[in-house]
């Protein structure tokens, strides 16, 4: 993802960690988790590699303050 592109799907929860869908059986537990770590992944340089977004790699996510980012996405090859 280009730095400024605009999320679809799965990934607007990198950048709005509160929004939850129709799976999000606990969504206030949801919620808490995605915040805690996208907001670590953030805070240490971590890449975020989710079980369901479309092809493999995973997402850098940048912190600014309360808000986050996708600075890039890291592809990496099918194992």
């Amino acid at each position: 993802m280009t730095p400024g592109a605009r999320p679809r799907g799965g990934a607007r929860q990198f950048v709005a960690p509160d929004i939850t869908s129709c799976f999000c059986e606990g969504p206030a537990e949801a919620r808490a988790t995605r915040r805690r770590l996208i907001g670590r992944a953030g805070d240490t340089n971590s890449l975020v590699l989710p079980a369901h977004r479309g092809g493999p790699g995973g997402a850098e996510v940048v912190r600014d303050g309360d808000t986050f980012a996708l600075a890039a996405w890291a592809p990496c090859a099918r194992i």
